[in-house]
């Protein structure tokens, strides 16, 4: 039996972790650490040096797709590797729901939601340290031209919880708030080890071309 280990983006630990309940998986699975979703440079560096430090896997396979670049150029130096072939984490979530990804749009799940609290953007947060005037000036100015936000149910959260989060952003940008299906089946893909499309697969020896991500557009991390 080949070893496979996975490394994921903490944002889709849920979803990740709902896929491999329902399917099963044999292997090692890690959540990468939290502060790597809004850095896509050191989120590169971390995943290179994991691959360079495996000793026992047969496949790597990724759970974080290229969003800002952070899967690009990656090198496949001890063992081969799976990785989706989706923009960010969003495309990850709405693959295989059939619907086109809105341009424009803030998109938010439970896992985003716990991110955005702990950030220094938090619309709490902000009060408390600014003041109602000056926290809503500034979040005003951060999400200038943003005014469509999505909840991805995936069924793995309660959206309320969620819903009652956001409301009070949405509301300060005279916003609409919409929810769209979550099925996320390119995570089935990579637990399962079906390959098709979907997946790039690069070989031991080979290397994570920006080429293979053709036809998608490029991620925007704001941070």
């Amino acid at each position: 039996m080949r070893k496979r280990v996975i490394y994921s983006c903490i944002t889709l630990q849920k979803e990740l972790e709902n896929t491999i309940k329902k399917l099963g998986f044999v292997g090692e699975v890690h959540y990468l650490n939290v502060a790597l979703h809004s850095d896509p440079k050191k989120m590169h560096e971390t995943l290179q040096r994991l691959i360079d430090e495996n000793t026992e896997a047969d496949e790597i396979v990724i759970c974080v797709s290229g969003c800002g670049k952070a899967t690009c150029d990656l090198q496949a130096t001890t063992c081969s590797l799976a990785v989706p072939r989706t923009m960010d984490c969003i495309d990850v979530l709405l693959t295989g729901s059939g619907i086109k990804r809105p341009d424009g749009a803030i998109f938010i799940t439970k896992s985003w939601m716990n991110f955005m609290k702990n950030s220094s953007v938090d619309y709490a947060k902000l009060v408390k340290e600014r003041g109602q005037a000056e926290a809503e000036a500034f979040l005003k100015q951060l999400y200038k031209g943003f005014t469509s936000f999505y909840i991805i149910d995936t069924g793995t959260y309660d959206l309320q919880e969620v819903e009652a989060y956001i409301m009070p952003l949405v509301e300060l940008l005279q916003g609409t708030l919409t929810c769209l299906p979550g099925p996320y089946k390119v995570l089935e893909k990579l637990v399962s080890g079906s390959y098709d499309e979907g997946v790039i697969v690069v070989p031991k020896g080979g290397t994570l071309s920006i080429h293979e991500f053709d036809g998608l557009r490029p991620c925007t991390i704001k941070k």
